[in-house]
């Protein structure tokens, strides 16, 4: 003779085997739940990075820019480099070169100069720099 269990208690039996979690559907969740963390900490750490780039392009567009308007006022257009620092830290350099000279009939010689300015984040730090160059004008006149 078999002995059979009253339905009700199989219900039961069962219904109590389904509660909860497995192991195993716990670890594919976690495994989930840890692939679109890291997903967010990368978009972060590339968000971060961009953020400073913006900055420090932000900052060394005008240095640079008032460098180059000042070619000739603030270092001599003679071919060579000059190099100094601005009150933030911030490095610059410039590089005068020979470009094309025109002379003039009655006043001497126009001289085209290649002036480029480069202003770099100070040593030290992750080392991003900017380059600017435009030709300037300077007028010779004759003795």
């Amino acid at each position: 003779m078999l002995l059979s269990i009253p339905r009700r208690c199989r219900t039961a039996t069962r219904r109590r085997a389904q509660d909860g979690f497995t192991l195993l559907e716990f670890l594919v969740a976690f495994t989930v739940l840890s692939l679109f963390l890291t997903a967010g900490l990368a978009a972060v750490a590339v968000a971060l990075r961009g953020d400073r780039q913006a900055e420090f392009l932000t900052r060394a567009t005008p240095l640079a820019q008032a460098k180059l308007v000042a070619a000739g006022i603030d270092f001599p257009l003679r071919a060579g480099v000059v190099t100094g620092s601005f009150g933030n830290g911030y490095l610059w350099r410039a590089e005068v070169r020979n470009y094309r000279s025109v002379p003039l009939k009655k006043a001497g010689a126009l001289h085209a100069y290649w002036v480029e300015v480069t202003v770099a984040e100070p040593s030290g730090t992750a080392g991003r720099s900017l380059s600017l160059a435009t030709i300037a004008m300077a007028r010779e006149a004759r003795p």
